[in-house]
């Protein structure tokens, strides 16, 4: 009975440490987990392409429309993550017609947009190895924009303030170095709601920019 008892009491003792010990394992396993949950963020330099009513050629008076990008990315794990963006930079576009009547229109604009947007990983992961990632989004356009008119030497101006939302879609490819440094090329085309982002409406055409940009990307953790 006495080593009954004494024999009871090892078998509890050694379950309860047992359940200690996976529990401190289990705890240990999460903040691992946790850890593994990254901040990296990205600066990029390029052009933007404007794709709509006046954008049949763009204009060589006002290119390059040069477009500057800064993103960070919220790694929830290795396949799935949540980006930030702001981008600032020149559209322009024009109808470049050859009829004499037929009025010549081209408008350029000062743009600043930002976005957030779901960013998938469509390749594998990791340190020196080209990776590859889709994004799709909501944002909010806003531009300072212009629109000359010219047609048999008469000419007028128009100057306008133009907001949207916008939809962007894109793809990054990105190669890390290091565990820190890498380089970053980014495709990214973007919808907008509206047609008179170029301060001109059509029922042909959705008014969209092109935006590519190349820079240096950075891990945080």
């Amino acid at each position: 009975m006495k080593n009954t008892i004494l024999l009871t009491v090892l078998l509890l003792f050694s379950t309860n440490l047992c359940a200690q010990k996976k529990s401190k394992y289990n705890t240990f396993d999460k903040n691992i987990s946790l850890n593994e949950k990254r901040w990296d963020g990205s600066i990029s330099y390029g052009n933007t392409i404007f794709i709509g009513d006046l954008s049949k050629t763009s204009t060589s008076k006002y290119l390059p429309n040069v477009a500057l990008a800064i993103k960070f990315n919220k790694e929830y794990n290795p396949e799935t993550s949540f980006q930030l963006c702001i981008i600032a930079g020149k559209n322009s576009g024009e109808n470049n017609t050859t009829n004499a009547n037929i009025a010549s229109i081209n408008f350029r604009s000062q743009y600043t947009q930002g976005y957030m947007a779901y960013r998938k990983a469509i390749s594998p992961t990791g340190i020196q190895i080209p990776q590859l990632h889709l994004h799709a989004g909501i944002g909010f356009y806003h531009a300072d924009a212009s629109r000359t008119w010219t047609l048999n030497g008469a000419e007028a101006e128009l100057s306008d303030e133009v907001s949207s939302l916008v939809f962007p879609l894109g793809l990054e490819l990105s190669y890390y170095f290091k565990e820190e440094w890498g380089m970053v090329l980014g495709v990214s085309n973007n919808i907008f709601s509206r047609d008179n982002i170029d301060l001109y409406e059509s029922n042909d055409n959705i008014d969209q920019q092109l935006v590519i940009n190349l820079g240096i990307c950075y891990s945080f953790n």
